[in-house]
This record gives C-alpha cells, structure tokens and sequence, in this order.
C-alpha cells in the first residue's frame, strides 16, 4: 500500500519561514552589535559635532558680516571721511569708532585708517605708522612695508592667520589680523579698518564643540592654513593638513594619528571660505559603547519574543485574503487546475491567463496596419504638432518617423480596380524597393474617399534625377498605367498635409502634361506663381491674435484672408494653401490648448480641403474654425490674465537693448523658470522667440515705410551690435536689411 504523503497547511509553512528569517539574525547579533553600536554613536557623535561646528560658523560668519557693516556705518559718516580727518589733531572725530569694538564683543582693538594718511585712528588714540608697528603693535611676522602696502593697496577684505603680537604693555598675544575696506565693495575705497581678534576668544568656542581632551578643533582657511586651533599639537595638526591637502577637506571622514583612529566632522563656511574640523578618538566612542552593549542584548531579546509574537498574529490576519484567493481560484477554474499546492493553483491559473492574453495579443497585432494607417492620416491631417508626438504614439504600433525631412507621393492608377487586386499591388509595393529613400510609408485613401490613389511619405529632399530615373525603371518592367505627382520636402510635422496638396496639385497638371509620367509639384505654374502669393506672415499674424484671444483683430485678419481667396488674383492651389495653413494653425493651438478628447469632432478634415467647390464654402469653414477654437480656449483657460499682462509689457519693452526674461520675471514678482513654462504652454512659443518676432515685424515696417538707415532701425528695435541684428533678420528673411527694402521699393515702383 503506498504510503500517503504528510501535508503541511500552507499557514503553518509560511509561519515557520518566517520564524526562521526572525530568528537568523538574532543569532548574528553578538557578532556585529559591537560594530553596530560604534557606527551608531558615531553617528550621533559626529551629527552632534556638526551641529556645534554649524553653530559655531553661523557665529563667525555673523561676527565677520557685522565687521562688513561697520565698514559700511564708517563710510556713511561724513566726519570720518578723508575730508575731516586730515591729521593727527582730527583724532577725537575718530571717537565714534569707539561704539562699534564696545558693541561687539569679539573685537580686540580697533583701528581706521586713511589711505594716503600717516595715522592710524582708534576709539583711544592716533597712532603714527613707525610708531605702531614698531612699539605699539609688533607683529612677529608682519613687516611695516608689507603693513604699510596692504592698508593702502587691499581692493577686497583680507585675513591673516594668528600670529603672536607684542602689545606695547608687555603682553604677547596670539591676534587674528581681519582687514576691511572703506566703503565695502566699492572700486576705490579710501579707507581701511583693522580688526583685531584675540584667538582665545575662538578658542573658548571651539571648547564648546570638543568635549574632550584627547580630541581637537580647528578652523583652517581656503589654503588649509590654520586660523585658529583648540589645542596646537603641532604633529597632530600636521599629519591632518597633509591628509586634507592629499584627499579634500570633503573626503577626510577618518584619520589615523600616532596608531590612534579619529573620526572627523567637517563644516564649510561659503561666507569666508573657512572650514571646521572636530577630531574625535575611537577610544572616546567606545566608552559608550561599552556602556550600553548589556542593555542592547536584553532588548533584543525582548525584540525577538514580540516579533515572533506579532509574526504570529500577522499570518492569522494577512493569511486570511491569500486563503480567500486560493478558494476563488478553486471555486472559478476548477476545470483547468490540476494542481494540489494552493500557491501552485495560483501559478496554474496565471499561465491559463497567459495563454489567453498570448492569444489576444495576437489579434491585436493583426490590427497593427490599420491603426499605423489611422497615425498616418492624422500626420496629413495635420493633427500632429511634431515627431517626438508622432513618435510617441506610433512606439507601441511600431511606427516610428527617424530622419528630418519627408514629402508625399501621389500615384493615381488609370485601370479599373487594379488596388484590388494582390498581384498588381504585389507589384507597386515592389516598386518602392528600389527608392534609395530609407522610410517609405503607404497610406490607402481608397476606402476613405473612394479613389483609385496610393499615398506615399517618404524621407528625405525630393531628388528629380532619382526620382526620373526610379519611374523610367518602373515603366519598362510594368505594363500598369499610373502618373505620379510629388510633393515638396518638409521639416515640419504640420507641413505633410501640404505637401499632400502639392502633390495632389501636380497630378492635377496632368491634364496639360499627359498622364503615365511623374510630375513635380516644383515643376508645376502653382508654384512659380510667385506675383499672386499670399504673405505668410498674415497667418502668424492670425495666431498671435488667436492666442490674445483679440476678436477685433482677429475679425479684421479673415477678412483680409478672405479677401485674398476672392481676389482676382487668386487661384486654386494658393486658396487651399492658404485654408491649409489657416487650418493647421488652428489645430496646433488646440494642441496646446489640451482640449477634451470631444472637442476633436468641432475640427475639420483638412484632407478635404481637395473638396472645396467654392469659395464662400471655405469661408464659412474657416469662420467655423475660428468660432470653435475660441470656445475651446474660454473653456480651457478662464483666466488669462497674467497672458495679456505679460504681452503687454514685452510689446512696451521690446526696444530697450537690456530687455531679458530675468527683468520680466522681477516685474511680475515671478520665477524665471515659471514664466517661460506658462508663455510656452499659452502662445505655442518662448519668450525670446516672440520678442524677436516682435522686432523683426517692426524693422520691415520701418524697412518699408521709412527712409532710416539700417543702424538707426536697429536701435530703434532694441540691437546695439549692428551685425548681429543683421544677422539676426538674414536668418529669418533669407536676406539682408538693405535686400529686403530694395526688393519692396522695386515691387512699389512696379
């Protein structure tokens, strides 16, 4: 008789592994918890240190600013200036010096000196120069011509580190030398005032920080020269200097000094470029450790009965949902499971989900052509505000526009259902093979609109040798009758629907030119029709107003878009243009606008702008874009008038050669980074780039309307360097000033 195998319940599995993960480390405990307890009282130790070196440097730094504010009171009094103190008798106006070194405990002595002058003045006396470097003051280090030339050349404030100083009573004491122009910060300073400052005071500070002998503060100065030390043992502090100029005051976080481990805790003064340094020995650490090692292994034990307690209690409660989702499991895929382990239930029934999920995958992936078509309408449609949108929508239907240009071919097939039948289709697509292009994209327009048309994009300029060639190759391995039109190259995402009308436009001049050839759109009279043109500088004029939300102009800029559809000068192609530009326009602001996904449906399909019949039906749609668009926007944002504000003052402004985003910002008590966000999001372009467009319409304006010569204008719109402003309109004009008013006075004069 087989033997029945032992089953655990998968609760008291999951208890006992949990135990087991508790109790491991416990184990481990007496090992580490020296290590432990020193890296944690070190921690508190050296955080603790930090602390008072923060202090103690907020101290300083405070100390040191007041130093820089008496300089400022000294210059601010007019009876301390070099007109009144002229000699040795104008002493008692020094008198007032006097108030500052009382004010401020940290100051030894004080002294004002004129430059120029043979006097030092303090709040006691004057003292003549040999006199008190000589007898009053004498500096162990400190030459009276060194002295002399720092007092009357020092252009920013100067320290020198303690050195001993003979006072003229006998007494030798370590002073710490800070000097301090007269006015602060100016150029040309006339004065300098000496600050004295007894080390010991710093030492009394830093004893606050160390609280032991055995260790050590010091303050050492951006060259790693000591300003001041707690205890100067010489080789303690030079083995440390040697450290710190080896490795970084940031990097030095230990250090050993005669066998000895010292830990290091290190502040950073940005106000005088000092550094902070307490040195605490491992040997001070370990005392509280030691003292608390006992205490620590009790707690843990009690840390171990509680877990093992609460780990207990855990599984009674956490267990309950796991059970739960083991008997649905058994409740809901009985069928399928054949499995006794509750978990590998779970992992039998994922797998089931997985296979299904395989299965629907792979329905999706033969929907993958249909919705790569969808993406590539709506390029033609101009609903694509750039390739990185583009390009964000097509990853996960691989679908992925990499080069800088594309233009659009159009085949249109003369036999009757030849895009019906596979072999001939077979056959174009094969076509497209021998293109050097490196994407070719096909869009079927056949099932939208009822054509016998294939459309093409394709990367790259649109080379006509290529091209020519390419159709001549195709046209004697086929007997399939099809004319070709091409459309031009684009940059731009929003450009594809036009470069579809071109190339819609040049198949259309296949009733002057014959069918069965590839026409070019650059080839056709649409674009030589250079006299009838429209300016497209009126359709940024409409989105500039658009995005104000100025109705008025607005009103006034269709009717001139209006006009220029009805006029006689007009043709088809430049009005579909034209109603293409107005279009894209509108749906690039609603790109930045973000609209609902509804407010899609208000738009029109600018791929039937080819179906316009008329010109009062294209005036009427384009009202009805612009209607739509200022619904969206009033919806969309309410408030906008930080907007009109913030055009109000760069059109006020645009003339002054110190005009910068920083300015704009300080006017409206914003940060820089908030404003160029929130013009970028609300007008489509960045500060800058509206500001040079600002400049660039009123320098044509000035070009046509003005006899100003081209520096006079450059001025007037806010350039200082001629050239670049040149440069500048060049790139935008693809000419010079003086081309640009040579080319309008001649069509004035025609």
């Amino acid at each position: 008789m087989k033997k029945r195998r032992l089953r655990i319940p998968l609760s008291l599995q999951f208890l006992s592994f949990y135990i087991l993960i508790l109790i491991v480390p416990v184990l481990f405990l007496g090992s580490i918890i020296h290590f432990y307890l020193l890296a944690n009282i070190k921690g508190q130790v050296m955080e603790s240190n930090e602390k008072k070196l923060i202090q103690m440097k907020d101290i300083l730094d405070t100390k040191l600013s007041e130093f820089h504010r008496i300089s400022l009171q000294v210059s601010s009094q007019h009876e301390l200036t070099p007109y009144y103190v002229n000699n040795f008798f104008d002493v008692f106006k020094a008198k007032k010096i006097l108030n500052y070194k009382v004010g401020n405990d940290s100051i030894y002595e004080l002294f004002y000196y004129i430059r120029g002058n043979d006097y030092l003045f303090s709040g006691d006396s004057s003292y003549s120069f040999p006199s008190f470097t000589d007898s009053y003051f004498q500096f162990e280090n400190w030459s009276y011509e060194d002295f002399y030339q720092t007092l009357n050349e020092s252009q920013k404030p100067f320290l020198r580190n303690p050195e001993k100083v003979r006072i003229f009573n006998g007494k030798t004491v370590n002073m710490i030398t800070y000097g301090v122009p007269v006015p602060f910060n100016s150029k040309h300073p006339y004065g300098t005032l000496l600050f004295f400052i007894d080390e010991k005071m710093i030492q009394d500070m830093l004893k606050n920080v160390v609280n032991t002998s055995a260790g050590n503060a010091f303050i050492l100065d951006d060259q790693y020269q000591v300003v001041a030390g707690l205890y100067h043992r010489q080789p303690e502090l030079n083995a440390f200097i040697k450290q710190v100029n080896q490795d970084g005051a940031d990097e030095v976080k230990s250090i050993i000094i005669d066998h000895e481990t010292y830990y290091v805790s290190h502040v950073k003064s940005e106000f005088q470029d000092w550094s902070f340094f307490t040195l605490t020995p491992e040997s001070e650490l370990m005392k509280d450790v030691n003292s608390v090692k006992h205490n620590v292994l009790i707690s843990y034990g009690i840390v171990l009965f509680i877990g093992i307690l609460l780990i207990y209690i855990g599984m009674q409660i956490n267990y309950k949902p796991l059970g739960n989702l083991i008997r649905r499991v058994e409740e809901k895929w009985s069928r399928v499971i054949q499995q006794h382990h509750g978990l590998e239930k779970i992992s039998e029934v994922m797998h089931y989900s997985e296979l299904k999920n395989q299965h629907l995958s792979k329905h999706v992936e033969k929907s993958r052509p249909v919705m790569q078509q969808h993406l590539l309408i709506r390029l033609l449609r101009g609903e694509i505000a750039d390739y990185q949108e583009l390009n964000a929508l097509g990853a996960e239907i691989q679908l992925q526009l990499k080069e800088t240009d594309y233009y659009v071919m159009l085949m249109e097939f003369h036999q009757q259902n030849i895009l019906h039948d596979p072999m001939k289709l077979g056959e174009v697509k094969k076509w497209l093979t021998y293109l050097p292009n490196k994407e070719k994209y096909q869009i079927d327009l056949g099932d939208l609109f009822g054509t016998s048309k294939l459309v093409f994009i394709l990367s790259g300029e649109v080379h006509h040798s290529v091209l020519n060639d390419w159709y001549i190759k195709i046209s004697k391995e086929s007997d399939i009758s099809v004319t070709i039109g091409v459309g031009n190259s684009y940059r731009d995402t929003t450009q594809m629907g036009k470069s579809h009308l071109e190339a819609e436009t040049a198949l259309h001049y296949q009733l002057i030119k014959g069918i069965n050839q590839i026409i070019f759109f650059s080839e056709t009279s649409a674009e030589n029709l250079n006299l009838n043109w429209y300016d497209r500088q009126i359709v940024d004029q409409l989105e500039l107003c658009i995005r104000q939300r100025n109705m008025e102009q607005v009103e006034k800029i269709m009717m001139k878009i209006t006009g220029i559809i009805q006029s006689a000068n007009s043709n088809l192609f430049m009005a579909k243009c034209l109603m293409f530009d107005v279009s894209s326009t509108v749906m690039r602001i609603i790109q930045d606008i973000q609209p609902a996904q509804e407010k899609h449906d208000m738009l029109p399909d600018v791929l039937q702008i080819n179906d316009f019949h008329s010109t009062e039906e294209m005036e009427e749609m384009v009202t009805k874009i612009i209607r739509n668009v200022f619904d969206i926007h009033d919806q969309a944002q309410p408030d906008l008038q930080l907007l009109d504000d913030l055009l109000t003052y760069i059109q006020d402004h645009y003339h002054e050669y110190q005009f910068s985003i920083q300015a704009l910002a300080e006017h409206f008590s914003l940060s820089e980074a908030y404003i160029m966000r929130y013009f970028k999001k609300h007008t489509g372009e960045t500060i800058l780039q509206h500001l040079n467009r600002i400049r660039m319409d009123q320098t044509k304006f000035l070009l046509k309307t003005s006899d100003l010569q081209v520096k006079e204008i450059a001025m007037q719109v806010g350039y200082s360097d001629v050239s670049s402003f040149i440069r500048k309109f060049k790139q935008q004009e693809n000419m010079t000033p003086g081309e640009f008013r040579k080319k309008y006075t001649e069509k004035n004069v025609i």
